[in-house]
């Protein structure tokens, strides 16, 4: 099964190294390994030349993150897709191959896990995001899976679309809640951290790109017609403080 993986990055020099390192030293050989640049201007495409499983590199202006990603996408020849940040990694070298198993074993059209938020400078634990299995009542709650542990197959892109470029902050979760309710796809949580992601993205960076990514997921929400609940917004802030008092 060949898996398509999409980074997206620009001037990522100070990170990109321990993405490529991870894509290259995962057991499963069979990835195609997708790099779309947005006309860095340090060294991140020389650190890029010197990895000779990436299979392409995409060096051109672009319209924000999602419309990058959406190039990505349109290379992907992979039985199923995901993203790699630049300024994440895998959390052991067995991640794809077990995507690629769970595939397999559940006949599923989604697999996604865990995912570690870790301090900038250090490989230091400092959030840990837990997800469960779908229930689309949950949606409304504030529930959504780690994107960067969301693999779907090629399939269901072609189906359904790639990211909505109007959204800024929240066109992952979008296209998250899009596929997963859809009523065809049958999707499996697959337990266990399988990225570490850096604090410092465009959504975490800080408390007001936060506050307007949560604008924008209400307004996914409603253009996906999907209610609600009450308190939405606290219960995602109770539902972060949880993910921090349940490190280990």
């Amino acid at each position: 099964m060949l898996v398509s993986i999409v980074t997206v990055c620009f001037n990522s020099e100070r990170t990109i190294r321990d993405t490529l390192n991870s894509v290259e030293k995962q057991s499963h050989h069979l990835i195609e390994h997708i790099i779309v640049d947005g006309k860095s201007e340090d060294k991140t495409l020389d650190i890029i030349g010197e990895y000779k499983h990436v299979s392409k590199v995409i060096s051109e202006n672009d319209e924000g993150i999602y419309d990058a990603m959406n190039k990505g996408l349109s290379f992907c020849n992979g039985d199923i897709v995901g993203f790699l940040n630049s300024d994440d990694f895998f959390y052991n070298n067995e991640v794809i191959s077990g995507y690629v198993e769970e595939f397999k074993n559940q006949d599923a059209d989604i697999v996604y896990g865990d995912l570690d938020f870790i301090a900038e400078n250090q490989d230091k634990t400092v959030r840990r995001w837990q997800s469960s299995s779908f229930e689309k009542k949950n949606i409304s709650r504030g529930w959504i899976p780690p994107h960067p542990t969301f693999y779907a197959k090629r399939d269901l892109f072609n189906k359904l679309g790639g990211f909505d470029k109007n959204f800024k902050f929240a066109s992952d979760y979008d296209l998250m809640i899009r596929f997963l309710s859809d009523s065809s796809t049958k999707s499996y949580y697959f337990e266990g951290c399988k990225v570490k992601m850096r604090y410092g993205g465009a959504t975490t960076k800080s408390f007001f790109n936060i506050l307007l990514g949560n604008i924008e997921i209400l307004k996914s929400l409603k253009k996906n017609d999907i209610g609600v609940g009450k308190f939405f917004l606290f219960k995602k802030l109770i539902s972060k403080l949880m993910q921090f008092m349940n490190l280990t």
